[in-house]
């Protein structure tokens, strides 16, 4: 009985599997009726939902890449390429013998002694250092620095060679041509890699940071599918553009060479020298030390600063022509007054001259010119410290410039005492930078009206030359009436002509000019403390040439110099000051062109000695060669470039160096022959040469040191 009901219950099992089984395959033929007619429709029109499958099926096989722009140049006022691109190669060695070219030959390092003897010529590595890594067991092998940021002519040096195995890497980089020169100004730029690994650079310092966007450009996105790219209209690269300075290479170069010498015959901590258009702002030449080559970054530092508008400092005295300023405006200057010099005591607490307390009595007049601390305390007590910090705040110290550089300083200030608000008067308690004393002092230059200076005169599109952007005039203040600033000038002008005025040194009257300037000795605050001694020191000049109608005004200031090559270093400063302002001069005016006797330097690069003398002197300049073979291949002064008649240039050829006679040879000359010929100079008295204690024709050795005695003329 449970046999039979078995067999029903399997038979109907089975009735049961075969319906369902019926369903399932009616069901899944209708479901493929469905898609086959789907799927024909796709095929036919290429359309699912509005969407165009073409279309779709390009953009999973389309690849996207960015195209990197052009960065743009950076040019001086004529033109002269400052900044550059190029490109930079990384070097290393395939070492893995799998590797091989496409026609069955090494591609990797076979010869490992001749690779390594002809690269270590070239790279400056040692031969055993290489050829312990090319017999390394690693597949590949770098270097270390001197393999990498190659130049191209390196680079072209290395493939020349022709040696299997050696592979680069290369990345876009900035070239500078005139390497360290306005080096703090050009700028310096880093390369960065995005993540497609594709390198690009970017401004970091100076015009190549502030102006970053606009050097930079717009990359583009290039598309690609196959063997056929399409470039995105949308997307279309934006080349950088070019920016201009208002540098000019010429001032540049001389300003160059000149700070070169002081930096190196004071030993100091730094020196900074700026040459400014009075009546538009416009910078023409500026440097400072120490510097950087930005082509091999040698002498940047983390520490680095711009020295123009970064570093504020305590300026000293020529903060006294502002106060001066002040106080004729607000009617508070009797030149022909008198007071006590020597020491001035407020609330206990002493204001001191620089020349102690043998001067006596003084007027005020001579308190500008002898430069006393004690005359313009009191000049600030008359105007009072309420008047006194809105004529601050009026030629906008504690202000930033604005000026085209980054990472600007405003500066900062003391005021809150009596003795502080005094020290002010003086250039002690407040810091300021030199950006905004040459702003300020453009108040004094031009009737009253401050200019903003500024160091980019225009920015072009390098493909159509169309001016993108413009440098122009900025009137920032108006602090002072006109016959005020005519009143200063001349005051300024009596510091220069007065017998112990402190700026007789920048006296031009031989070429007929009159020179308005005043000096400065700051001391040097650290950890709230002054610092004791001369080679503590700031010392500084600011001038304006000429007096009537200015054009220009020039600031340098040295920083803790341990060496005083001169009786007094204003002389020193004045050996940069005069070339260049002269040369200034001479390149716009004709009047002072006839007085100085204007020459142009000849090229005399590649020339043999004879050719090289006989053309400077043809061109009525005296030569001093430091070599006796050879061709030259410098000279201190540039081809082309303006010079004044009789003017010394030094040229540089192969071969021994001897010792000139230095007789009637000006201090700056025998310095710039002790910086050429790498030479320790030990220089007594002032005046020209008249003592030396080795004698001339004497072979320079690397021990060499000499002394020279100067004598005044009579």
């Amino acid at each position: 009985m449970k046999q039979k009901k078995r067999r029903q219950l399997g038979k109907k099992i089975t009735r049961n599997g075969k319906r369902f089984g019926a369903l399932l395959f009616v069901g899944a033929f209708f479901v493929i009726l469905i898609m086959g007619g789907r799927l024909f429709q796709i095929a036919g029109f290429k359309v699912v939902n509005n969407h165009n499958l073409t279309a779709a099926t390009r953009l999973i096989f389309m690849q996207k890449e960015t195209v990197p722009a052009t960065r743009g140049q950076i040019l001086d006022s004529d033109g002269q390429v400052l900044a550059d691109n190029s490109t930079v190669y990384d070097m290393y060695a395939v070492l893995d013998k799998k590797q091989v070219t496409k026609t069955g030959k090494p591609d990797y390092v076979v010869d490992k002694k001749d690779a390594a003897q002809k690269l270590s010529v070239i790279l400056g590595i040692s031969y055993d250092d290489l050829y312990a890594q090319l017999t390394s067991n690693k597949l590949q092998v770098e270097f270390g620095p001197k393999a990498k940021n190659l130049s191209v002519d390196t680079y072209n040096k290395i493939k020349a060679l022709n040696l299997t195995g050696i592979k680069f890497n290369s990345q876009p980089s900035r070239y500078y041509p005139n390497n360290r020169m306005a080096s703090h100004i050009i700028g310096l730029t880093n390369s960065t890699q995005n993540s497609a690994g594709q390198r690009t650079l970017g401004g970091i310092l100076g015009i190549e940071a502030f102006k970053n966007s606009t050097l930079r450009g717009k990359d583009g996105i290039q598309t690609s599918l196959g063997n056929q790219n399409e470039t995105s209209k949308k997307n279309q690269v934006e080349n950088g553009n070019n920016v201009t300075l208002t540098l000019n290479e010429k001032l540049q170069a001389t300003l160059e060479n000149r700070m070169d010498v002081l930096f190196a015959g004071t030993k100091a901590k730094s020196a900074v020298a700026v040459l400014m258009e009075a009546k538009t702002g416009k910078i023409v030449a500026a440097t400072q030390r120490p510097n950087f080559d930005p082509n091999t970054q040698d002498g940047l530092s983390s520490a680095w600063e711009n020295l123009i508008n970064q570093g504020s400092f305590e300026p000293g005295s020529t903060m006294k022509t502002i106060t001066l300023a002040a106080a004729i405006q607000e009617g508070k200057w009797h030149p022909n007054a008198t007071y006590q010099s020597g020491t001035y005591d407020i609330n206990g607490q002493k204001v001191v001259d620089a020349f102690g307390n043998g001067e006596g009595i003084l007027t005020y007049r001579q308190a500008y010119e002898r430069s006393s601390n004690v005359g313009f305390a009191h000049l600030e007590q008359a105007l009072g410290a309420s008047t006194w910090e809105s004529y601050i705040n009026k030629f906008r110290f504690l202000k930033k410039t604005g000026m085209d550089l980054p990472n600007e300083e405003s500066g900062s200030m003391s005021f809150e005492q009596p003795i502080d608000q005094a020290n002010t008067a003086y250039g002690q308690a407040i810091r300021v930078t030199p950006a905004q004393l040459l702003q300020a002092y453009t108040a004094i230059a031009n009737g009253g009206k401050e200019i903003k200076p500024y160091l980019v005169d225009r920015v072009t599109n390098p493909e159509t030359g169309k001016v993108i952007y413009q440098g122009k005039t900025t009137q920032v203040a108006n602090p002072i009436s006109a016959s005020t600033a005519k009143q200063v000038l001349s005051l300024m002008a009596g510091v220069v002509n007065a017998d112990d005025g402190t700026a007789k040194q920048y006296s031009l009257s031989d070429v007929g000019y009159q020179v308005a300037a005043k000096t400065g000795t700051a001391q040097i605050s650290e950890n709230g403390k002054y610092l004791d001694g001369l080679t503590n020191d700031i010392h500084s000049v600011m001038a304006i040439v000429p007096e009537q109608n200015p054009k220009y005004i020039m600031y340098i200031a040295v920083r803790q110099p341990q060496v005083f090559p001169d009786a007094n270093i204003q002389i020193t400063l004045n050996n940069v000051f005069r070339p260049v302002i002269l040369q200034a001069l001479n390149d716009g005016d004709d009047s002072v062109k006839s007085k100085t006797n204007q020459v142009t330097v000849p090229d005399v690069k590649g020339l043999s000695i004879s050719q090289a003398e006989q053309a400077l002197q043809n061109a009525g300049l005296s030569v001093t060669t430091l070599g006796s073979s050879g061709t030259i291949s410098a000279q201190s002064i540039k081809g082309n470039q303006d010079a004044i008649k009789g003017q010394r240039v030094f040229v540089t050829a192969s071969g021994s160096v001897t010792v000139p006679d230095f007789s009637s040879w000006t201090k700056n000359d025998v310095l710039t022959w002790g910086y050429l010929a790498k030479v320790k100079m030990s220089l007594t008295g002032s005046g020209y040469g008249e003592k030396q204690s080795v004698t001339a024709g004497t072979a320079v050795t690397g021990q060499s040191k000499i002394s020279v005695n100067f004598k005044e003329r009579t």
